[in-house]
Protein backbone atom coordinates (compact mmCIF):
# COMPACT_ATOMS: atom_id res chain seq x y z
CA UNK A 1 0.00 0.00 0.00
CA UNK A 2 1.32 3.61 -0.83
CA UNK A 3 4.40 2.03 -2.64
CA UNK A 4 6.53 5.21 -3.69
CA UNK A 5 5.70 5.22 -7.43
CA UNK A 6 2.42 5.16 -6.65
CA UNK A 7 2.88 8.38 -4.35
CA UNK A 8 4.50 9.82 -6.71
CA UNK A 9 2.12 9.61 -9.55
CA UNK A 10 -0.44 10.77 -7.31
CA UNK A 11 1.61 13.85 -6.92
CA UNK A 12 2.28 14.46 -10.13
CA UNK A 13 -1.69 14.60 -10.30
CA UNK A 14 -2.55 16.91 -7.94
CA UNK A 15 0.30 19.17 -8.92
CA UNK A 16 -1.81 18.96 -12.73
CA UNK A 17 -4.98 19.71 -11.14
CA UNK A 18 -3.41 23.16 -9.84
CA UNK A 19 -1.91 24.01 -12.87
CA UNK A 20 1.41 23.36 -11.45
CA UNK A 21 4.73 23.03 -13.50
CA UNK A 22 5.23 19.29 -14.16
CA UNK A 23 8.53 20.08 -15.82
CA UNK A 24 10.35 17.75 -13.33
CA UNK A 25 8.81 14.50 -11.64
CA UNK A 26 9.27 15.20 -7.80
CA UNK A 27 11.32 12.20 -6.67
CA UNK A 28 10.19 10.07 -3.55
CA UNK A 29 12.93 7.28 -2.28
CA UNK A 30 10.63 5.97 -0.13
CA UNK A 31 7.17 5.60 2.06
CA UNK A 32 6.14 4.72 5.27
CA UNK A 33 2.68 4.11 6.29
CA UNK A 34 1.27 3.80 9.81
CA UNK A 35 -1.46 1.85 9.31
CA UNK A 36 -3.12 2.30 13.11
CA UNK A 37 -2.68 6.17 12.81
CA UNK A 38 -3.45 5.64 8.70
CA UNK A 39 -0.59 8.62 8.81
CA UNK A 40 2.07 8.60 5.71
CA UNK A 41 5.65 9.46 5.78
CA UNK A 42 6.90 10.67 2.87
CA UNK A 43 10.66 10.93 2.33
CA UNK A 44 11.91 13.01 -0.61
CA UNK A 45 14.93 12.50 -2.42
CA UNK A 46 16.53 15.77 -1.53
CA UNK A 47 14.86 19.46 -1.06
CA UNK A 48 13.31 20.71 -4.22
CA UNK A 49 11.72 17.19 -4.38
CA UNK A 50 10.66 17.85 -1.10
CA UNK A 51 9.39 21.53 -1.92
CA UNK A 52 7.46 20.59 -5.17
CA UNK A 53 5.60 17.43 -3.13
CA UNK A 54 4.74 20.01 -0.16
CA UNK A 55 3.47 22.91 -2.86
CA UNK A 56 2.72 26.25 -2.48
CA UNK A 57 0.92 26.81 0.96
CA UNK A 58 0.87 23.22 1.35
CA UNK A 59 -1.71 22.94 -1.35
CA UNK A 60 -0.15 19.78 -3.22
CA UNK A 61 0.74 17.92 -0.15
CA UNK A 62 -3.21 18.72 1.47
CA UNK A 63 -5.03 17.40 -1.92
CA UNK A 64 -3.03 14.12 -1.79
CA UNK A 65 -4.07 13.55 1.69
CA UNK A 66 -7.29 13.76 1.07
CA UNK A 67 -7.42 11.56 -2.38
CA UNK A 68 -5.65 8.79 -0.32
CA UNK A 69 -8.34 9.58 2.63
CA UNK A 70 -5.23 10.08 5.49
CA UNK A 71 -5.70 11.14 8.77
CA UNK A 72 -2.27 12.89 8.61
CA UNK A 73 0.48 12.91 5.93
CA UNK A 74 4.58 14.49 6.86
CA UNK A 75 7.84 14.98 4.20
CA UNK A 76 11.10 15.11 4.86
CA UNK A 77 14.28 14.35 3.23
CA UNK A 78 16.72 11.32 3.46
CA UNK A 79 19.26 14.50 4.21
CA UNK A 80 16.67 15.17 7.46
CA UNK A 81 16.93 11.62 8.59
CA UNK A 82 20.49 11.11 8.33
CA UNK A 83 20.87 14.35 10.27
CA UNK A 84 18.05 12.97 12.81
CA UNK A 85 20.27 9.18 13.28
CA UNK A 86 23.58 11.59 13.64
CA UNK A 87 22.19 13.57 16.44
CA UNK A 88 20.35 10.86 18.17
CA UNK A 89 23.85 8.89 18.25
CA UNK A 90 25.88 12.10 19.33
CA UNK A 91 23.34 12.42 21.87
CA UNK A 92 23.75 8.27 23.14
CA UNK A 93 27.85 8.79 22.97
CA UNK A 94 27.32 11.73 25.48
CA UNK A 95 25.24 9.70 27.83
CA UNK A 96 27.82 6.82 28.05
CA UNK A 97 30.70 9.40 28.48
CA UNK A 98 28.12 11.16 31.45
CA UNK A 99 28.17 7.43 33.01
CA UNK A 100 32.01 6.92 32.87
CA UNK A 101 32.20 10.67 35.00
CA UNK A 102 29.84 9.99 37.41
CA UNK A 103 30.00 7.56 40.63
CA UNK A 104 26.21 7.94 41.09
CA UNK A 105 24.54 4.62 40.88
CA UNK A 106 21.00 6.26 40.40
CA UNK A 107 22.04 8.01 37.37
CA UNK A 108 24.09 5.22 35.69
CA UNK A 109 21.09 3.06 36.21
CA UNK A 110 18.52 5.98 34.55
CA UNK A 111 20.82 6.53 31.36
CA UNK A 112 21.95 2.59 30.73
CA UNK A 113 18.20 0.75 31.47
CA UNK A 114 16.11 4.36 30.42
CA UNK A 115 17.36 7.04 28.10
CA UNK A 116 19.87 4.68 25.96
CA UNK A 117 17.40 2.11 25.38
CA UNK A 118 14.69 5.16 24.75
CA UNK A 119 17.71 6.52 22.21
CA UNK A 120 18.65 3.76 20.16
CA UNK A 121 14.90 2.99 19.61
CA UNK A 122 14.77 6.01 17.93
CA UNK A 123 17.17 5.19 15.07
CA UNK A 124 14.81 3.03 14.01
CA UNK A 125 12.59 6.10 13.14
CA UNK A 126 10.06 6.09 11.01
CA UNK A 127 8.83 2.59 12.06
CA UNK A 128 9.57 2.83 15.41
CA UNK A 129 7.23 3.13 18.69
CA UNK A 130 8.37 4.60 21.33
CA UNK A 131 8.86 2.23 24.17
CA UNK A 132 7.21 1.59 27.75
CA UNK A 133 9.13 1.01 30.29
CA UNK A 134 8.16 -0.19 34.48
CA UNK A 135 8.59 2.64 36.81
CA UNK A 136 12.19 3.11 37.95
CA UNK A 137 12.40 2.27 41.71
CA UNK A 138 13.34 5.15 44.09
CA UNK A 139 13.49 7.74 40.76
CA UNK A 140 12.04 11.16 40.80
CA UNK A 141 12.58 12.76 37.68
CA UNK A 142 11.61 16.71 37.72
CA UNK A 143 10.23 18.58 34.42
CA UNK A 144 10.08 22.09 33.99
CA UNK A 145 6.81 22.49 32.23
CA UNK A 146 5.45 25.72 31.13
CA UNK A 147 2.47 23.95 29.80
CA UNK A 148 3.48 24.50 26.19
CA UNK A 149 3.64 21.76 23.64
CA UNK A 150 7.17 20.91 23.80
CA UNK A 151 7.24 20.93 28.22
CA UNK A 152 4.23 18.51 27.44
CA UNK A 153 5.92 16.11 24.98
CA UNK A 154 8.58 15.94 27.43
CA UNK A 155 6.60 15.28 30.68
CA UNK A 156 4.28 12.61 28.84
CA UNK A 157 7.64 10.59 27.44
CA UNK A 158 9.45 10.78 31.07
CA UNK A 159 6.08 8.94 32.45
CA UNK A 160 6.17 6.46 29.26
CA UNK A 161 9.79 5.26 30.15
CA UNK A 162 8.74 5.20 34.14
CA UNK A 163 11.21 8.03 35.35
CA UNK A 164 8.20 9.00 37.62
CA UNK A 165 7.92 12.82 36.69
CA UNK A 166 6.96 15.58 38.70
CA UNK A 167 5.57 18.64 36.67
CA UNK A 168 7.21 21.90 38.22
CA UNK A 169 5.76 25.53 36.60
CA UNK A 170 7.14 28.62 37.66
CA UNK A 171 4.53 30.75 38.01
CA UNK A 172 4.92 34.17 38.84
CA UNK A 173 1.70 36.03 38.31
CA UNK A 174 -0.86 35.68 35.49
CA UNK A 175 1.05 37.61 33.09
CA UNK A 176 3.19 34.77 32.26
CA UNK A 177 0.63 32.25 32.70
CA UNK A 178 -2.77 33.63 33.04
CA UNK A 179 -5.63 31.37 34.49
CA UNK A 180 -6.66 29.92 31.69
CA UNK A 181 -3.27 28.02 30.62
CA UNK A 182 -3.25 27.08 34.50
CA UNK A 183 -6.44 25.32 33.90
CA UNK A 184 -4.82 23.43 30.72
CA UNK A 185 -2.08 22.49 32.62
CA UNK A 186 -3.58 21.44 35.64
CA UNK A 187 -6.18 19.46 33.48
CA UNK A 188 -3.62 17.55 31.00
CA UNK A 189 -1.45 16.49 34.67
CA UNK A 190 -4.22 15.16 36.30
CA UNK A 191 -6.09 12.94 33.19
CA UNK A 192 -2.58 11.62 32.92
CA UNK A 193 -2.08 11.29 36.38
CA UNK A 194 1.20 13.37 36.58
CA UNK A 195 1.76 15.04 39.59
CA UNK A 196 2.16 18.52 39.58
CA UNK A 197 3.25 21.86 41.50
CA UNK A 198 3.41 25.08 41.12
CA UNK A 199 5.99 27.44 42.34
CA UNK A 200 6.14 31.46 42.80
CA UNK A 201 9.16 32.06 44.80
CA UNK A 202 11.33 34.22 42.50
CA UNK A 203 7.88 36.73 41.88
CA UNK A 204 9.94 40.08 42.26
CA UNK A 205 12.73 39.19 40.13
CA UNK A 206 10.38 38.25 37.00
CA UNK A 207 8.79 41.69 37.61
CA UNK A 208 11.93 42.88 37.52
CA UNK A 209 13.06 41.56 34.37
CA UNK A 210 9.36 42.53 32.92
CA UNK A 211 9.57 45.85 33.76
CA UNK A 212 12.57 46.52 31.84
CA UNK A 213 10.96 44.88 29.24
CA UNK A 214 7.91 47.13 29.13
CA UNK A 215 10.43 49.97 28.93
CA UNK A 216 11.98 48.56 25.79
CA UNK A 217 15.05 48.38 27.52
CA UNK A 218 16.09 44.63 27.53
CA UNK A 219 14.78 41.35 25.21
CA UNK A 220 13.40 39.35 28.27
CA UNK A 221 13.49 35.87 26.95
CA UNK A 222 17.33 35.16 28.02
CA UNK A 223 16.92 36.15 31.72
CA UNK A 224 13.21 34.84 32.55
CA UNK A 225 14.68 31.10 31.34
CA UNK A 226 17.76 31.40 33.11
CA UNK A 227 15.17 32.59 36.46
CA UNK A 228 13.12 29.64 35.55
CA UNK A 229 16.15 26.94 34.93
CA UNK A 230 17.56 27.89 38.45
CA UNK A 231 14.26 27.97 40.17
CA UNK A 232 13.28 24.22 39.09
CA UNK A 233 17.00 22.89 39.44
CA UNK A 234 16.48 24.45 42.80
CA UNK A 235 13.36 22.63 43.08
CA UNK A 236 14.79 19.07 41.97
CA UNK A 237 18.19 19.10 44.68
CA UNK A 238 15.57 20.04 47.14
CA UNK A 239 13.66 17.28 46.53
CA UNK A 240 16.59 14.78 46.01
CA UNK A 241 15.82 14.08 42.00
CA UNK A 242 18.28 12.03 40.41
CA UNK A 243 16.99 13.63 37.07
CA UNK A 244 15.76 17.05 35.87
CA UNK A 245 13.95 16.52 32.37
CA UNK A 246 13.86 20.18 29.93
CA UNK A 247 11.81 20.49 26.52
CA UNK A 248 14.25 22.30 24.34
CA UNK A 249 14.53 21.81 20.65
CA UNK A 250 18.32 23.14 20.19
CA UNK A 251 20.54 21.52 22.43
CA UNK A 252 20.91 18.69 20.38
CA UNK A 253 24.06 15.95 20.47
CA UNK A 254 26.56 16.86 23.17
CA UNK A 255 24.55 19.86 24.56
CA UNK A 256 21.29 17.56 24.98
CA UNK A 257 23.20 15.78 29.10
CA UNK A 258 25.35 17.19 31.45
CA UNK A 259 26.01 16.65 34.91
CA UNK A 260 24.52 19.58 37.59
CA UNK A 261 26.02 18.11 40.31
CA UNK A 262 26.76 14.91 41.00
CA UNK A 263 23.65 14.03 41.85
CA UNK A 264 21.58 15.29 39.15
CA UNK A 265 21.42 14.65 35.56
CA UNK A 266 20.39 17.64 33.13
CA UNK A 267 18.36 16.05 30.32
CA UNK A 268 16.75 17.98 27.08
CA UNK A 269 14.80 14.59 25.85
CA UNK A 270 13.07 16.20 22.85
CA UNK A 271 16.62 17.50 21.47
CA UNK A 272 18.86 14.15 22.37
CA UNK A 273 15.71 12.12 20.38
CA UNK A 274 16.43 14.52 17.47
CA UNK A 275 12.63 15.80 17.35
CA UNK A 276 11.39 18.52 14.72
CA UNK A 277 8.57 20.60 15.65
CA UNK A 278 6.27 18.19 13.35
CA UNK A 279 7.61 15.24 15.59
CA UNK A 280 6.39 17.15 19.14
CA UNK A 281 3.18 18.03 17.43
CA UNK A 282 2.35 14.65 16.12
CA UNK A 283 2.67 13.28 19.86
CA UNK A 284 1.33 16.13 21.71
CA UNK A 285 -2.33 15.31 19.66
CA UNK A 286 -2.19 11.59 20.39
CA UNK A 287 -2.08 12.78 24.10
CA UNK A 288 -4.83 15.29 24.37
CA UNK A 289 -2.65 18.85 23.58
CA UNK A 290 -4.96 21.35 21.96
CA UNK A 291 -4.14 22.17 18.52
CA UNK A 292 -2.81 25.85 19.41
CA UNK A 293 0.66 25.01 18.63
CA UNK A 294 1.83 28.53 16.75
CA UNK A 295 1.17 31.22 19.05
CA UNK A 296 4.65 32.93 19.87
CA UNK A 297 5.64 33.44 23.41
CA UNK A 298 3.76 34.23 27.11
CA UNK A 299 1.06 36.68 26.93
CA UNK A 300 3.82 39.54 28.68
CA UNK A 301 6.17 39.08 25.68
CA UNK A 302 3.56 39.47 23.25
CA UNK A 303 2.58 43.18 24.90
CA UNK A 304 5.93 43.55 24.86
CA UNK A 305 6.15 42.83 21.15
CA UNK A 306 2.97 45.66 20.85
CA UNK A 307 5.01 48.24 22.37
CA UNK A 308 8.21 47.73 20.71
CA UNK A 309 9.13 46.43 17.36
CA UNK A 310 13.08 46.43 17.56
CA UNK A 311 12.19 43.81 20.50
CA UNK A 312 10.75 41.24 18.22
CA UNK A 313 13.85 40.80 16.42
CA UNK A 314 15.56 38.67 18.88
CA UNK A 315 12.42 36.60 18.90
CA UNK A 316 12.79 36.57 14.99
CA UNK A 317 16.34 35.41 15.24
CA UNK A 318 15.29 32.61 17.38
CA UNK A 319 12.53 31.15 15.05
CA UNK A 320 15.31 31.35 12.39
CA UNK A 321 17.64 29.72 14.51
CA UNK A 322 15.05 26.62 14.62
CA UNK A 323 14.38 26.47 10.69
CA UNK A 324 17.85 26.33 10.08
CA UNK A 325 18.77 23.54 12.48
CA UNK A 326 15.67 21.84 10.91
CA UNK A 327 14.06 22.27 13.87
CA UNK A 328 11.10 24.08 11.84
CA UNK A 329 9.72 23.92 8.86
CA UNK A 330 10.30 27.24 6.65
CA UNK A 331 6.02 27.10 6.76
CA UNK A 332 6.25 26.72 10.02
CA UNK A 333 9.33 29.35 10.95
CA UNK A 334 6.60 32.14 8.54
CA UNK A 335 3.87 31.60 10.90
CA UNK A 336 5.74 32.33 13.70
CA UNK A 337 7.77 35.17 12.50
CA UNK A 338 4.02 36.22 11.26
CA UNK A 339 2.36 36.23 14.42
CA UNK A 340 5.40 38.12 16.39
CA UNK A 341 5.33 40.95 14.07
CA UNK A 342 1.40 40.84 14.00
CA UNK A 343 1.04 41.96 17.42
CA UNK A 344 3.16 45.25 16.97
CA UNK A 345 0.79 45.77 13.75
CA UNK A 346 -2.77 45.06 15.93
CA UNK A 347 -1.42 47.78 17.92
CA UNK A 348 -0.77 50.40 15.87
CA UNK A 349 -4.13 50.09 14.22
CA UNK A 350 -5.98 50.11 17.12
CA UNK A 351 -3.67 53.03 18.55
CA UNK A 352 -4.63 54.94 15.16
CA UNK A 353 -8.40 54.27 15.75
CA UNK A 354 -8.16 56.07 19.15
CA UNK A 355 -6.58 58.91 17.28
Amino acid sequence: MFKKNYIEEIIQEVRKELDLSLKIKPKVSSTFYDKEKNFLLVVAEDRPDKAAIIGPGGMVIKNVMKKLNLSGISVRTKIDLEVKRFRVKVAIKRLKEICKLTSNDKIKCIINSRLIPLLENELNYPKRRIPTFTPVKDCISIVSFSGGVDSWVAAVLSKIIGLNPITVTVNPATWIIPEKEKKLIETLTLDYDIPHIFTHSSSEKFRLIFDKGLKGNIHPCGRCHKLIEEEVVSFAVKNKASIIIFGDLLPTGNYSAYLVNKNLLRFNILAALGFSKLDVTTIAKEFSYPNKFFVYGCPMLREIFKRHLHLTYPSILRVLRECRAGILEPSEANTYIKNILLQFIKQKLENKKTL
